[in-house]
């Protein structure tokens, strides 16, 4: 609310402020004009009577002279020495010229006595003295009314403040994937059209989400069924299929059970949110077991994992974990030369993991899209290699669902160097 109570509030004071000057300024210009004007008629009237009051006394006489005259002004008028006063040229000029000079600043005015060297001072004037009163109070009342605004704006924009407020949290809830959660706002909300559209937006949300659920629930099982039913009647038939055909029948079956497997997986992960069943587990003993799992897959490469304390411990899903370094290793695996490498570090609130290959790499133009579902790049990493282009984006789900990110680098061994992190705390 308080950036947008300034914003609001810096504009109405700019608004007001540019007015208030416009319209102010206009009134005292011509305010002051007619004052000076009619200051200036006054003071020289005063300043001819006393002048003439003097002609005929000599200049020694002056002040006593000026002293026994029952003026009756509201201001002394004194007699001083023209170069005395801390005058600019151009007033010194006015004074040459036989005008009034007024000093607003010490509220005195004065005129030359013609040929003298002295000038009558009238001062200080009380109305020139109320005019820097006055100023000084335009300012303070200026400021006055300025905080007075705060108030109204505030009043108005507290409740619009709220419901905004109202509709952040509804979204945040949304986003963090709990797709119950409804602003409804109150008929009187000014902000209710915008709330009803997001609590539209929200149903039709769980709507496809639930309806994509379903679905693939659905295809997975119609799928899976005739695939057992496909696998046990060839294990049935008399007499068997020769050697090459029972062969490439079960690698097809296999195929499409693994495609079921990775699509299901896939469709888990890319959720709004994925409850995750964290623990904590000592990576060193878990990347030994995962090693000799690996072991038979190897078909002569070299598998390299670097060594790391075995008081290490890190906290994640196990088992979303397990699938995320299967599918790293797998891909290095199948594009991979002879060389592979596992290196697991943590920095300050992070736990990382890298695997390289010095297969071909990844061009850098395409790393951006690597991680997206049924992405394949060409020509070395296509169907060919035996993936379905949905390893990599599970890789990616399994890092946002703990938080984390998937990146991919060049490697050091010539190929591509896969990194994964995520925050240690559990979040």
């Amino acid at each position: 609310m308080r950036k947008l109570f300034i914003q609001f509030y810096l504009l109405l004071m700019a608004s007001f402020l540019l007015v208030t000057l416009l319209v102010g300024g206009i009134y005292k210009l011509t305010a002051e004009r007619s004052s000076e004007k009619s200051l200036t008629d006054l003071m020289d009237s005063v300043m001819t009577l006393l002048e003439r009051e003097l002609a005929e006394v000599p200049q020694e006489n002056w002040p006593q002279q000026l002293a026994s005259l029952d003026l009756d002004l509201s201001f002394p008028v004194h007699i001083e020495y023209t170069q005395d006063q801390p005058l600019d040229d151009d007033s010194f000029a006015a004074l040459g010229r036989g005008e009034i000079v007024i000093l607003e600043d010490r509220s005195l005015c004065m005129e030359q006595i013609p040929d003298t060297n002295y000038v009558l001072v009238a001062g200080p004037i009380p109305y020139l003295s109320f005019q820097h009163e006055i100023a000084d109070f335009d300012y303070l009342l200026l400021g006055l009314l300025g905080i007075s605004l705060g108030l109204p704006v505030f009043i108005w924009i507290r409740p619009h403040w709220r419901d905004l407020l109202l509709l952040e949290r509804t979204a945040r809830r949304l986003g963090r994937g709990d797709l119950s959660a409804r602003i409804n706002l109150p008929e009187k909300s000014s902000l209710q059209r915008l709330g009803r559209a997001f609590d539209q937006m929200a149903d039709n949300i769980q709507e496809v989400i639930a309806s994509k659920k379903r679905l693939t629930d659905n295809v997975a099982h119609e799928l899976r069924t005739p695939l057992v039913r496909l696998r046990y009647r060839l294990e049935m038939l008399d007499p068997p299929l020769e050697d090459d055909a029972q062969q490439g029948i079960e690698r097809d079956i296999s195929h499409l059970e693994t495609l079921i497997d990775e699509m299901l997986t896939y469709a888990r992960l890319d959720r709004p949110q994925v409850t995750l069943t964290y623990q904590t587990f000592s990576p060193a003993e878990w990347l030994q077991q995962r090693q000799h799992d690996w072991q038979s897959l190897l078909d002569g490469k070299q598998l390299h994992v670097e060594t790391i304390p075995y008081e290490w411990h890190w906290q994640g899903d196990i088992k979303l974990l397990d699938r995320m370094l299967d599918n790293l290793v797998g891909n290095a695996l199948r594009y991979s030369q002879q060389q592979i490498r596992i290196a697991l570090s943590q920095e300050p609130g992070w736990h990382i993991i890298k695997v390289e290959d010095d297969g071909p790499g990844i061009p850098a133009e395409q790393r951006a899209t690597i991680f997206d579902a049924f992405v394949r790049l060409d020509p070395s990493r296509d169907r060919a290699t035996g993936g379905f282009g949905l390893g990599l984006a599970i890789v990616q789900g399994i890092m946002q669902a703990h938080k984390g990110s998937a990146v991919v680098e060049e490697s050091t061994l010539g190929g591509a160097c896969f990194i994964c992190r995520w925050p240690e705390a559990v979040q």
